[in-house]
């Protein structure tokens, strides 16, 4: 009786928190219930640890649905707040999981060292200042050399493994794709990681009309082949024909592409076609503070890609990228870390003055918004706390993003540069904390923003 007087009693405590909580907005009383129920955010973190996701990640990602359960609890609804945060921090972290999940599933043990295994080329590579060898990796981790180019080669052949052939519904087997990784509203609001929604909606746009329909009521509508049928008017048979025929095309565009990247890791083969797509694989000279490329290698890995795009049509993006505050060493550092996570291993990060930060997106036209939407969004909810230069507390780290995208934004590296940087300086003059695209190479005004 009197453990349940007390946990009336601490209820009500939480209860009259959060209440007074939503009449003042202090945030010293939504700071002292968040510190309370800490613990939920912790319980709730081990049930998903193994599944190659570091112990930090979910804890931050929890913190952020424990932050969610304060600003949204109602108490005269009859709900427990510890219940209704576990359920908040819960969801917050699944769909972190989903939003970064593979279309392929991988057992845990094997992202668990394949996670090892990525940290520890990313360390080595610090040290040494060029990639490591698989031996050298295996020393690090312990392991054996075979085990770790095994994991190397299942990691890129996960996209294209992950699009066999789909089965029908009368095999009684489950369609080779995840379509839970592909249920959105709208292709445009899928949640997928930027490179594999730049090459699934290029290879999509290459299928006949007939057979995009078949795609996206598949994956992205989850209806089952009779649904569709009835839908489109056509036999289940004439509509399974079409998903397969339509898988086999995505399939061999990704295999396509994992053969660029085969021949860009190889160049100087003797084939044109592949050297101009090849990218130059030298170890990069980084900076001392973020570990990034510098200066001068970004300019000259832009040289580059422009050559390539002007002989081979192809796009590519300039970002130019500012922290909205001054920040120390150590937090720019940790910045340059976060950019870096949320980008493809095609794609070049460098420091280029000061606290400005560059990225070369081969191979992206429009889709370098969607990166930027995200490098801001992250940015946000990754660094809620930073301290200045001279030693004070602020409120966060924010970015500002200004984006060219070649040829619409400039046909030259230094009509690019301007293009991005008119964007950034007008994106900073609204206020910071937003992204927005150059002016079009036809004129000088401003290109149509997104925020």
């Amino acid at each position: 009786m009197a453990r349940a007087k007390d946990k009336a009693a601490a209820r009500a405590e939480i209860d009259a928190l959060v209440r007074r909580y939503r009449e003042t907005k202090d945030t010293t009383i939504r700071n002292r219930i968040i510190s309370q129920h800490m613990y939920l955010v912790q319980t709730v973190a081990r049930k998903f640890a193994g599944l190659g996701e570091s112990r930090e990640d979910l804890l931050q990602e929890g913190a952020m649905g424990l932050i969610n359960a304060v600003e949204l609890y109602d108490p005269d609804r009859g709900v427990q707040f510890s219940t209704y945060a576990t359920h908040l921090v819960d969801g917050q972290i699944r769909h972190y999981l989903r939003d970064k999940g593979k279309l392929i599933k991988q057992p845990a043990w094997v992202q668990e060292l394949t996670t090892k295994i990525l940290k520890a080329a990313d360390a080595l590579t610090q040290e040494m200042n060029r990639q490591p060898t698989i031996e050298e990796i295996a020393q690090r981790i312990n392991s054996r050399p075979e085990t770790v180019q095994k994991i190397l080669d299942a990691r890129e052949r996960a996209k294209v493994a992950s699009l066999d052939a789909a089965r029908s519904d009368d095999d009684g087997q489950a369609p080779a794709v995840d379509p839970e990784k592909l249920v959105t509203d709208g292709p445009d609001d899928a949640h997928l990681p930027i490179e594999d929604r730049i090459f699934l909606r290029d290879a999509i746009a290459k299928l006949k009309d007939l057979e995009r329909k078949v795609v996206h009521h598949f994956y992205y509508l989850d209806l089952n082949q009779t649904e569709i049928a009835r839908k489109l008017g056509i036999s289940v048979n004439y509509a399974s024909y079409l998903l397969r025929g339509a898988i086999a095309k995505l399939k061999r565009s990704f295999e396509a592409q994992e053969q660029a990247a085969m021949a860009a890791s190889n160049p100087g083969s003797g084939n044109p076609r592949e050297e101009a797509y090849s990218i130059s694989f030298r170890p990069a000279p980084t900076d001392r503070v973020t570990k990034l490329a510098t200066a001068d290698y970004f300019r000259e890995r832009l040289d580059q890609e422009l050559a390539r795009a002007q002989r081979y049509p192809q796009q590519f993006s300039l970002l130019l990228i500012a922290p909205d505050q001054k920040l120390p060493d150590d937090t720019l550092a940790a910045l340059a870390r976060l950019l870096q996570t949320n980008i493809r291993s095609i794609d070049l990060a460098a420091r280029l003055t000061g606290s400005l930060f560059g990225m070369l997106l081969p191979h992206t036209g429009r889709e370098a918004g969607i990166l930027a939407e995200r490098l801001v969004r992250t940015v946000a909810a990754r660094m809620k706390t930073a301290r200045t230069q001279e030693g004070e507390e602020t409120a966060g780290v924010t970015v500002t993003i200004g984006f060219a995208v070649y040829p619409t934004n400039g046909r030259s590296v230094e009509a690019m540069w301007r293009s991005a940087e008119q964007a950034l300086e007008e994106a900073q003059g609204e206020g910071g904390n937003r992204y927005l695209r150059g002016a079009t190479a036809a004129n000088n005004g401003p290109a149509a923003a997104t925020a």
